[in-house]
């Protein structure tokens, strides 16, 4: 009994032995299989798209006008260099003479400020000054008799009229009829006066609307 009993002791043995001699040996360095765990989302670094604000070229703005960008410049007055050069006398007492009618006939303020060509003799009311004008328009003055100007104030001016004869106002900037162009009329010195009505045409000392009459004037300076 103990003879089989270690028989079957032997043969269960070599059983073992052979099922282990035909079995694999396991690949060294594999890993054990796992079961996958869910993937956890990284922390990511922001872009530099994101994460700083992204360098962009840009033009400059276009440069204001120096309309919106400057003070508006001062008025100014008159350019007069042309009548100089024609040796008109500006800015100084003057007598305002018809040209070449052989008589002593210049501008006069007369009463109630009635201003024609009758003067004949030198006086205050024939003293008068011919001042570059408000603007920037060539040869445009105010005639501002100098002893109606000699106080503080606004002055007076010699002022075109619709009618013939001329008149002292108060001077007002910017009033048209205040304001005349010195027109030159040759080399000569001698020149036309255009108010807010037409060129000044003198006929007798008398300044006339009928188209008659001189229009050529010169300055002669006062102190002479």
């Amino acid at each position: 009994m103990r003879t089989i009993a270690f028989a079957a002791v032997a043969l269960a043995t070599a059983a073992t032995l052979t099922a282990c001699a035909n079995a694999e040996p396991p690949v060294a360095g594999a890993p054990a299989p796992t079961t996958p765990s869910p993937a956890t989302p990284s922390p990511t670094t922001p872009s530099t798209a994101t994460s700083s604000p992204a360098a962009t070229t840009t033009s400059p703005s276009p440069a204001k006008s120096a309309t919106a960008t400057s003070t508006r410049p001062a008025e100014g007055t008159s350019d007069l260099s042309q009548l100089k050069k024609f040796g008109i006398d500006l800015g100084e007492g003057v007598l305002i003479d018809v040209a070449d009618d052989g008589v002593d006939r210049w501008m006069q303020i007369g009463k109630n400020g009635v201003v024609d060509f009758t003067g004949t003799t030198k006086t205050d009311s024939t003293m008068m000054s011919l001042k570059a004008a408000p603007g920037r328009v060539k040869n445009r003055v105010l005639i501002k008799p100098p002893f109606w100007n000699e106080d503080l104030g606004k002055g007076s001016c010699v002022a075109d009229t619709p009618g013939a004869a001329l008149a002292l106002q108060t001077c007002e900037a910017g009033k048209d009829a205040q304001v005349w162009t010195v027109v030159p009329a040759g080399d000569s010195g001698q020149f036309e006066l255009k108010g807010a009505y037409g060129v000044i045409t003198v006929e007798n000392g008398n300044i006339t609307t009928g188209g008659t009459g001189r229009t050529g004037l010169q300055t002669i300076p006062f102190a002479s």
